[in-house]
């Protein structure tokens, strides 16, 4: 279970920490732990001695040791298969596709077999070894098994909440397999090296950290309870120093920041400062909730453009928040960081806002629960009377709007009106409001976004903000709205009891593999 826990931190800078990544690292536990019952039954009749369990438990122990150091090479080959996906890139031909994505998980099962099925072994064995007679065989196993059952207790809990926060990944599995090394070698040899391995486990302490997922121009590498984080400085834009926010897979780019403040940062953030426009008042817009908050991007530009407005920002992960302290805009007096979940903060205040925007969504994995029917409800007694709903739903472009367009028939169902903005290649901006204005329109009707006359209004601010000023931005904000997402009305409704987001995002997955 240590190794299990372990593994899927072992696999998040790679391939994230969604449910079909869990269930793919989960499953194949199973069956080479299934593959390790049926040698350990076998191998255990004819060698019924401790002596040759040990050295199965050694060798398991030694692959444990291995696993940080050849796994990542591995790992690294294995995720590039995914990152074409991800990026809304084409492999040629479809057949490297396919082979190139086997081959992927093909890889990262290959790292864990050896140790796992090596350890499946143990139980079988240590049966045999136990019984003397058959009266007594019911009571053997049982121990056995309660035995076993108690330490994978154990070995769920230590690493998540001691031996990672406090150690990291690498030196978690040093631990776990000197901590399986020490009977090991004691059923093997003698009690002697005892000294020895003792001597191995303080050593394995003061080995230096590597690096977890290497790079040019690193400046932070963490792991934290729900990510693994990395700050790197690469171009960006114009700024060719920007500072960039990555976590797990590190694909997407959650926070970014240029140390020349005079160089404007574009992207999906910028358009997402638009969202404030579609309140009635302007004037009066000073309060912002950000759920997803990472290292602040967002809220610091939505400072930068409206003078008067404070942000309170939602973060899950109080090391993501520290990372923006440190790193990026976080630690700006008119931003007040709340490290906790979304949907659970809501729940906990009332307090109301005149723009919420919802940054929280990142393929392949999204909360469900900040998706679905009831959220958006929340979401819309925590806004003003005109308050206006903003939300970036990462998509692949030219692959399929199904996730798009369920998340846009739910909120529908909730707010009046919404509309979409392609903000990039692979992200959509979905903006809805408590105003009715458009409510009992037919969307069909309007041949042009500009017709509606809520979106007039929006396009006349627009064009005397700073930002927008220039032609060449109006004209482009203007050619990436869309009143809706195709075929909506068609689209699955998501609720708490069935949300199946991460179903949707496995069948864009199997569409681009075709």
């Amino acid at each position: 279970m240590a190794v299990e826990m372990t593994g899927l931190r072992l696999l998040a800078p790679y391939f994230g920490t969604s449910l079909l990544v869990t269930t793919m690292l989960f499953s194949s536990m199973m069956g080479f732990l299934s593959l390790g019952y049926s040698l350990g039954g076998k191998y255990g009749d004819q060698n019924p001695t401790l002596k040759s369990l040990s050295k199965v438990t050694l060798t398991a122990s030694i692959c444990i040791l291995l696993l940080p150091l050849l796994g990542k090479p591995i790992l690294k080959l294995a995720a590039s298969t995914l990152q074409p996906l991800l990026m809304g890139s084409n492999f040629e031909p479809s057949q490297v596709a396919m082979a190139s994505i086997i081959s992927g998980m093909v890889g990262t099962l290959f790292v864990f077999a050896i140790p796992v099925t090596l350890m499946g072994m143990v139980s079988p064995w240590a049966i045999r070894l136990g019984v003397s007679d058959v009266e007594s065989s019911g009571k053997v196993a049982g121990k056995l098994y309660a035995m076993s059952t108690f330490g994978s207790i154990i070995g769920s809990f230590l690493p998540a909440t001691v031996l990672i926060p406090l150690l990291g990944v690498q030196k978690t599995f040093f631990f776990t397999g000197l901590l399986l090394m020490l009977p090991s070698l004691w059923g093997v040899f003698s009690k002697d090296v005892y000294l020895v391995t003792v001597a191995l486990f303080a050593l394995s302490f003061l080995l230096p950290a590597v690096g977890i997922r290497p790079a040019e121009g690193v400046l932070h590498e963490s792991e934290s309870i729900y990510h693994f984080i990395q700050v790197a400085e690469e171009p960006y834009g114009k700024c060719k120093n920007a500072k960039h926010l990555y976590l797990n897979e590190g694909i997407a780019v959650h926070s970014v920041k240029c140390p020349d403040d005079t160089i404007k940062l574009a992207g999906y953030w910028s358009i997402m400062t638009t969202a404030p426009m579609y309140l009635e008042n302007i004037e009066d817009f000073d309060q912002a909730l950000i759920i997803g908050l990472a290292g602040g991007t967002m809220a610091k530009q939505l400072i930068d453009q409206y003078p008067n407005v404070n942000v309170d920002g939602v973060e899950i992960d109080g090391d993501v928040i520290e990372v923006g302290r440190e790193f990026f805009d976080n630690d700006n007096p008119r931003i007040n960081p709340i490290v906790m979940d979304g949907r659970i903060y809501l729940q906990m205040v009332d307090k109301k806002y005149d723009l919420i925007q919802i940054d929280a969504y990142r393929q392949p994995y999204i909360p469900f629960h900040l998706v679905t029917n009831e959220f958006f409800q929340e979401v819309h007694d925590h806004l003003e009377d005109d308050g206006v709903l903003a939300i970036n739903v990462a998509s692949v472009r030219g692959i399929s709007t199904d996730l798009t367009a369920m998340i846009y028939r739910t909120i529908r169902e909730v707010f009046p009106w919404a509309i979409r903005v392609q903000a990039t290649r692979s992200n959509d901006i979905i903006i809805a409001s408590k105003r009715p204005d458009l409510k009992g329109v037919d969307f069909s009707t309007l041949k042009k976004p500009a017709q509606s006359p809520r979106i007039k209004e929006v396009l006349r601010r627009l064009a005397e903000t700073e930002n927008y000023k220039t032609n060449r931005y109006y004209q482009s904000y203007l050619r990436r709205i869309y009143l809706d997402v195709p075929e909506w009305q068609k689209a699955e409704l998501l609720t708490d009891d069935y949300a199946p987001v991460e179903m949707a995002w496995d069948l864009m997955t199997l569409d681009f593999v075709q």
